[in-house]
């Protein structure tokens, strides 16, 4: 079974709702998963898919994906996590949302497809009656700790967009004006992302928004705090929300206060996993007051938590869940013809355009041509990559290549001195550098550091790209893996495990940073959670592993058993 998953971009919510459990299905055999952002999507990924979902999309491309798609006959879902149809105007993605343009392609879309998933039970009795299947998926737990550390005084955290700082500044700074005031040093306040404006005037820390979902968990991780507040404000579009704070704190062991209404309800059971208020001052000044005196109550809640953390909402158990419900009624068939994108994508091109000329109005001429020098520009970079790429398969073909997946040693930091340490380790061998950071690139960017080094950028979602990166390191014939932590959250990550299987490619593993585990920074978990996760098939299935301490020797040996391997020390 085939699974296309298609988003305008890639979110937390994406994540969440089916990336994560896909990537984790495909591992174990269960089916064949592809992402595509919107922008990207082609003839060749709509014909590989037997299921296509469309994950909160909205885009013109997307709705004429879905009229195709339903007209071959493919099984369309849709994936919805907030209400879309009716975003509140304050909210800074209210603007695009409320385009009719926006609302029309929803709609179509929604309406192509058979089947409704939602991690909300509001938002499936708004719109479930819409199609033939609708059911709940709950977003599972992906970073968890194990222990939960004890901290000097008791901490209290809380952690959003920069969009709830309004939330907070309506509902808690009376409440938190009031717990610092009566407990004062003996407590640690601490809000992460939205920055509201009592943040300044109680002198309280804050934190930074975290980019990336993985980067946001293991700040979570580092910040242990005691107690986390969760406030909502009671409207329908808030209603319709998942309750994905509960297990964000959940996976820590924080016992959270959370505002008394849906979507709470549905996962918070007073006393037990959280405590439940009403949004006034008198109830969130004594539930906050509660926990930080009943350090037996805190603990029973943290317990509870990590309890419910690894049992309810681990990734094994939901991600099996998700797959009963996409495939559910699903029948391997025969499927019509698809037509290509390009013409569509040039009509949709003009759509754009005349919406910006009424919106630009007397200032369309300069936005236009501004943005047709841009494109120009990306039109000669383009060109220039191509020539590249010809340029470094004339060279693979000449030289005793290695294909090192890494990013380019040019700053001092621990990494990168290692990864120069081992560069002039293999002096003999040309080297090329991938890179999947850019993750919105139309095309491979190849460029030559010097004689000796390329570089090459690989939007990492798209797999077609992929697949041109593969065949790459099949050209190369050696390939040089440093670390891999900070991919394996990319869909290249995937394609990773794939170098193993390529004919005649012979691959070195640099190990280097990542076990056993007492080489790892303390408060780096997640490096340790992928560790475990990879650690056993990079050991089983690379041709040289290359380590910094002769103890990892051993480690791998008495781990997983003495197998032919060739170690070098560097």
């Amino acid at each position: 079974m085939n699974v296309l998953v298609v988003s305008t971009t890639f979110i937390p919510s994406v994540l969440l709702c089916g990336h994560c459990q896909l990537e984790y299905l495909e591992k174990k055999g269960r089916c064949n998963y592809k992402f595509s952002i919107s922008h990207f999507i082609n003839k060749k990924n709509v014909e590989w898919a037997d299921i296509i979902v469309f994950l909160r999309s909205d885009s013109d491309i997307d709705s004429y994906v879905s009229k195709i798609a339903k007209k071959a006959g493919k099984k369309l879902i849709y994936v919805m996590d907030d209400d879309l149809l009716n975003v509140p105007s304050y909210l800074s993605s209210a603007p695009y949302y409320l385009l009719p343009s926006t609302q029309h392609n929803i709609r179509t879309i929604m309406s192509n497809c058979d089947t409704f998933l939602s991690p909300s039970p509001v938002l499936l009795e708004k719109y479930g009656q819409m199609f033939k299947y609708c059911f709940t998926i709950p977003e599972p737990s992906l970073n968890r700790i194990v222990k939960k550390e004890k901290n000097d005084k008791v901490r209290i955290g809380f952690a959003g967009s920069i969009d709830r700082a309004q939330d907070l500044n309506e509902i808690l700074e009376e409440a938190i004006t009031k717990i610092v005031k009566k407990y004062g040093d003996s407590i640690e306040i601490q809000i992460m992302g939205a920055k509201p404006d009592f943040v300044e005037k109680l002198g309280l820390k804050h934190l930074p928004y975290q980019d990336g979902y993985d980067n946001y968990t293991a700040y979570m991780a580092k910040c242990n705090w005691d107690i986390g507040l969760a406030p909502m404000p009671l409207s329908e579009f808030h209603r319709c929300k998942y309750f994905n704070k509960y297990v964000e704190y959940a996976s820590f062991g924080i016992a959270g206060i959370y505002t008394n209404c849906e979507p709470y309800v549905f996962g918070i059971r007073d006393k037990e996993n959280g405590l439940l208020v009403n949004n006034t001052t008198e109830e969130w000044v004594d539930a906050i007051s509660e926990l930080i005196e009943n350090e037996e109550l805190r603990k029973k809640i943290s317990d509870e938590c990590l309890k419910e953390a690894n049992e309810i909402y681990s990734l094994d158990i939901l991600a099996d869940d998700y797959f009963e419900k996409i495939a559910h009624d699903f029948k391997k068939k025969e499927y019509g013809k698809i037509p290509g994108l390009g013409l569509v994508k040039f009509i949709i091109f003009f759509k754009r355009v005349y919406r910006k000329i009424r919106e630009h109005g007397l200032n369309f001429p300069a936005w236009f041509m501004q943005k047709i020098g841009s494109k120009l520009e990306e039109r000669k970079e383009a060109v220039k990559d191509r020539r590249n790429l010809e340029k470094l398969k004339e060279i693979i073909a000449k030289e005793k290549s290695l294909f090192v997946i890494a990013p380019y040693p040019k700053t001092e930091s621990t990494y990168d001195q290692r990864i120069r340490a081992v560069d002039e380790h293999f002096q003999d061998h040309f080297r090329i550098y991938f890179s999947g950071e850019d993750r919105i690139a139309e095309h491979l960017k190849v460029s030559f550091k010097d004689d000796r080094h390329a570089i090459i950028v690989c939007n990492s979602f798209d797999i077609l790209q992929s697949e041109e990166v593969l065949k790459l390191i099949s050209t190369c014939r050696n390939c040089l893996i440093h670390s891999v932590i900070r991919f394996m959250r990319d869909k290249i990550s995937d394609d990773m495990y794939k170098v193993f299987d390529l004919p005649g490619v012979k691959v070195y593993w640099d190990c280097h940073g990542m076990i056993p585990e007492e080489y790892h920074e303390a408060s780096n978990f997640h490096t340790e959670k992928i560790t475990a996760d990879i650690e056993k098939i990079f050991y089983e299935k690379s041709s040289v592993i290359i380590v910094d301490d002769e103890k990892l020797i051993g480690h791998f040996k008495n781990k997983y058993g003495d197998r032919k391997v060739d170690f070098e020390v560097i």
